[in-house]
């Protein structure tokens, strides 16, 4: 039987140009969220972007035609922006709260049946996009520019924004957002992330020195991901360590050539992008989780290392206030001497690590789906009561 929330059920169709099998923050965060709702007893659909020419609905998720687009942005496609059979079944199902994840096709989805059924269009602002310019315009502060107005003439369509953190919060402010921002932090499976030995077939099949510290660095091998400053910076620890890699991406042939120029090899293991089902195995194989990241706006990553009871070591960021707590859980620097020294420490002291993994699996207990869920659904029911107001001016 579903669980039940303060809000009532409603039905919700949430609207996204990116969805499973690609694996990325905003993909988990969607399927996260579609899960946590259903536990609390709403009847959810998903438009997004199918791989073929035709359109399919499998009873949860309808998918769209579409092109590549994998040279705007690595396996993008676009979607199209009209289809009468699909309109139609969605006119009939008649949901009552449209929630977009992405501004492109599924965007405009959601905002064609906002006037048709006249219900609200809540979104989400996932990305940020400030830190993408490179992929789509050569010039940084125009590309910048141009970002902030993007967000602008399209988040003033909506009736109420969701921000992961304060941080987005801010910034869509400063980019003149004038619509409702209600700040929901993403949650996590906390079933699914657990402390608990590392799995010895794994250890050992990435040749694992026993007894060595293992720091994990997990995510998309890009230039925002700033992986390359976190080899550079475990090149100053003298300590004993070795890394894992987990990811892949345009940098990853970059990366290794980083490790093979400052003699690094036999210390990093590159295990390419991994099956979602196996991320849980590779947290526990670590010891300590770092990222030097400035382009997270949920921090994902964070919330599952920790959950696993693995500190966090992190660059300063307003993404991970309240989710890094210094000397609880891990701990944010903002120079590299800080880095060194932190890092040092907890390879040197078991101690030091246990008592922050403690700490990592406490704080943790508070992000979970269906507090995400829950918050989400209150979202939804304050956009509801204020149903029927006029759009905000871009």
């Amino acid at each position: 039987m579903p669980r039940t929330t303060a809000a009532r059920a409603r039905r919700v169709l949430l609207l996204t140009d990116s969805y499973r099998p690609t694996v990325n923050g905003v993909v988990t965060s969607i399927d996260e969220l579609r899960k946590g709702l259903v536990e609390a007893g709403h009847e959810v659909r998903v438009l997004t972007v199918g791989p073929t020419r035709r359109t399919t609905f499998d009873g949860e998720v309808y998918r769209l035609p579409s092109l590549d687009a994998s040279h705007i942005y690595p396996h993008a496609r676009l979607g199209r922006p009209v289809d009468r059979d699909l309109w139609a079944d969605l006119v009939a199902w008649r949901p009552e709260v449209l929630h977009s994840h992405t501004e492109f096709v599924a965007f405009w989805w959601a905002r064609r049946l906002a006037h048709r059924l006249d219900v609200p269009h809540l979104h989400t602002y996932h990305t940020l996009y400030a830190d993408y310019t490179h992929y789509f315009f050569p010039h940084e502060r125009t590309g910048r520019a141009l970002v902030a107005r993007f967000a602008r003439k399209t988040l003033n369509r909506t009736d109420l924004v969701i921000a992961p953190t304060a941080k987005i919060e801010t910034l869509l402010r400063g980019y003149g957002v004038r619509a409702p921002v209600c700040v929901v932090p993403t949650g996590i499976d906390l079933t699914r992330f657990t402390p608990g030995p590392g799995s010895e077939d794994l250890r050992a099949s990435l040749d694992l020195t026993p007894g060595v510290p293992v720091v994990l660095s997990l995510g998309r091998l890009a230039a925002e991901k700033n992986t390359a400053e976190v080899i550079d910076l475990l090149a100053t620890v003298h300590e004993p360590w070795q890394l894992v890699v987990a990811g892949d991406g345009p940098q990853a042939g970059a990366l290794r050539r980083q490790v093979e120029r400052l003699g690094l090899t036999p210390r990093v293991r590159f295990v390419g992008a991994i099956e979602p089902a196996r991320v849980p195995d590779f947290y526990r194989l670590a010891d300590v989780f770092v990222s030097v990241s400035r382009s997270e706006t949920q921090g994902l990553t964070y919330l599952e290392a920790l959950a696993s009871g693995i500190p966090v070591l992190c660059r300063d960021d307003a993404s991970v206030d309240g989710v890094v707590v210094d000397d609880v859980n891990g701990r944010t620097y903002t120079t590299p001497e800080e880095f060194t020294r932190t890092l040092t420490d907890l390879l040197r002291d078991p101690d030091l690590r246990e008592r922050w993994s403690e700490g990592a699996v406490r704080s943790a207990a508070r992000s979970g789906r269906d507090t995400f869920a829950a918050a989400v659904g209150a979202a939804y029911d304050r956009a509801i009561s204020a149903a029927g107001t006029a759009r905000w001016a871009a």
